[in-house]
């Protein structure tokens, strides 16, 4: 997706360093405004349908909000605050958050990085990202104070997995796992001292959620923006690995500072396993991954008790993959 850029910023030193970061992200550089003297209405319209960003500050002295943008759609405006710093990470989010619309998109607390927030989510084709996120989490509490939040927005299915009614408030699994459905990202509320892990549901491709303006799209990427780590889960097939491949690809491309940690899920002891392992591996070259056994019978069991895996089996090898998971991510985070 090729993207016009213009900036409008008082620094030279910020506008510099915007240009640097978006110029290797498929923007093109327009123009650099030096006042507000150099604004022509054919900058900001657009015959030929190509999306228009222009990176502003609210001393530069043009007044954004009384431009009439309805005349191009194409257009999206963000106002930086020059009185922080911004990371090149950052930047490139802020960026792409302001082209899903025509608003201007003000820098604001739910685009902080949370260290502590755990986003789940991977390929499509039930890879078991729900059955992951809700057992990890269970594993997690017993070292950490915990909140898990359903936010598949297309399917919610974590309160069913433990016989809860889907609600936005919270609920206790146990003295140090809640549980809460949100439908909107504001409503994510956790205590102090909680890690949160999110499940999303399986991922959009990254290059059209950036401009997405739907609902789901502007949830993934408010998700994406907020959290430090990201847990993508495939199963063993061939297209769960190529779903993976387009997804390492966009990560790169739009997030290469998030850390991402790789499951095969449902790992089967069939003679293909090696030979997927190997395929697996190549394409996250050298990211943090783990491997988990396909335990349809344990799982079962536990969806019919709306238990957790560990409540039903805790010394199966899923249970203990899960637990040797739980324990990495309580040291990384």
């Amino acid at each position: 997706m090729k993207v016009k850029l213009i900036t409008a910023l008082t620094s030279h030193q910020i506008e510099d360093q915007v240009i640097e970061v978006l110029l290797r992200h498929d923007f093109q550089l327009q123009k650099r405004l030096l006042s507000p003297l150099d604004l022509d209405s054919s900058l900001i319209s657009s015959t030929s349908g190509v999306r228009t960003l222009i990176v502003s500050d609210k001393d530069f002295g043009v007044k954004w909000r009384e431009i009439n943008r309805n005349i191009d759609e194409n257009l999206s405006i963000l106002i930086l605050d020059m009185n922080k710093r911004f990371s090149s990470d950052e930047i490139l989010h802020l960026s792409n958050l302001a082209l899903r619309g025509s608003d201007e998109i003000m820098p604001s607390q739910t685009l902080r990085k949370r260290a502590a927030w755990v986003l789940f989510t991977g390929s499509d084709g039930s890879p078991g990202i729900s059955t992951l996120a809700l057992n990890t989490a269970q594993e997690y509490s017993k070292l950490a104070q915990m909140l898990l939040i359903d936010a598949d927005l297309t399917h919610q299915s974590l309160s069913q997995m433990v016989g809860e009614r889907g609600s936005n408030l919270r609920s206790s699994l146990n003295n140090s796992l809640a549980l809460q459905s949100i439908s909107l990202f504001d409503e994510i509320d956790p205590m102090k001292g909680e890690s949160v892990f999110i499940d999303v549901g399986s991922a959009p491709a990254l290059d059209q959620a950036v401009s997405d303006r739907r609902v789901r799209g502007k949830f993934f990427m408010q998700a994406l923006v907020s959290c430090a780590h990201l847990i993508y889960v495939i199963q063993q097939d061939s297209h769960g690995l190529y779903q993976l491949e387009q997804f390492e690809e966009s990560c790169q491309k739009f997030c290469p500072e998030l850390n991402v940690i790789y499951l095969l899920n449902k790992e089967s002891s069939s003679s293909s396993r090696p030979l997927f392992r190997k395929s697996f591996r190549s394409k996250i070259d050298g990211k943090p991954h783990f491997f988990m056994p396909y335990e349809y019978a344990n799982l079962e069991r536990a969806r019919n008790r709306y238990a957790t895996l560990s409540e039903v089996n805790s010394r199966s090898s899923l249970s203990r993959a899960l637990k040797e998971f739980a324990i990495y991510l309580h040291k990384i985070i």
